[in-house]
């Protein structure tokens, strides 16, 4: 950037500087405040301390890992193809399917616990329908581990279609068709063409999904029975039991591992184009 371009660059810049600085600096730093005052007075890091050697605490956290990696590969397994068909699909069902896989974004967190509910709960369409055709209901998941991941995988489609969808119309098709000359298979084309040239955006669209699992409340806060993911403490730590110290130590907690974690994710697919390049 030439030196005279510095200041307009500023101007432009200002308002989201301003943004940053209100809705996100100043909160973060009032949350540090908070957690580091101590009852007696002064500060001092111990209630970190008492959180990371919480055996309760420290579940919470996996658990909220786990379902967050989890749903994230799950998304990115199934909703890749289907952004890269969506993405060649020009007709009218490719657009019914596009509006169709961005719902999920219009819809609470509790709606979508509702759905899992109503499709695996213990009366849901798919164990009554079990009990129809075989005589005992099968497939209660909702309140389990696996209807949380699939609650949160299906809040996470259209964050990973959207992403991918975009950036696979730059694929250039002179590299596919180059590859398909020299005799490549489909699977070839993909694991070696489409998917390296989507690198960064399958890292953002897991990115994305990341901070979607990381930080879901409304979801969990319906499913759950006995699981507790790191939102709902925090929001326990706050509401029912009115320890702001305490809720904010955990939601920095919270935010410092998410924050990392995307920071590596976006750096692997930096990395991954660089070296793609050489």
């Amino acid at each position: 950037m030439r030196r005279s371009d510095l200041p307009r660059a500023l101007w432009l810049g200002l308002p989201l500087l301003v943004v940053l600085g209100v809705l996100l600096i100043w909160p973060l730093l009032t949350l540090a405040l908070e957690s580091l005052t101590l009852p007696e007075g002064g500060f001092g890091v111990e209630r970190y301390w008492q959180v990371l050697t919480s055996s309760r605490y420290m579940s919470s956290l996996g658990l909220t890992a786990v379902l967050a990696v989890s749903s994230t590969l799950l998304a990115l397994i199934v909703c890749v193809p289907a952004g890269l068909y969506l993405s060649s699909d020009d007709t009218l069902f490719g657009r019914i399917m596009a509006v169709a896989l961005t719902l999920p974004l219009s819809l609470p967190g509790i709606v979508i616990g509702f759905f899992i509910i109503l499709m695996v709960g213990n009366t849901g369409v798919v164990p009554l329908a079990l009990e129809s055709a075989v005589g005992q209901r099968h497939l209660q998941i909702a309140y389990t581990w696996t209807g949380l991941t699939l609650a949160y995988f299906y809040f996470q489609i259209p964050r990973v279609v959207m992403v991918v969808r975009g950036a696979a119309a730059g694929v250039r098709p002179e590299a596919i068709d180059a590859a398909r000359s020299l005799g490549a298979s489909t699977l070839t084309i993909y694991g070696r063409v489409i998917l390296p040239a989507l690198r960064p955006a399958l890292a953002s669209a897991a990115a994305l999904s990341l901070a979607t699992g990381f930080g879901a409340f409304g979801t969990a806060a319906t499913l759950t029975l006995g699981q507790r993911v790191m939102p709902l403490e925090i929001a326990a730590a706050f509401t029912d039991n009115f320890q702001p110290q305490l809720a904010a130590t955990l939601s920095l907690i919270l935010a410092t591992i998410t924050t990392v974690v995307l920071v590596g994710v976006n750096a692997w697919g930096d990395r991954k184009v660089v070296s793609a390049r050489i």
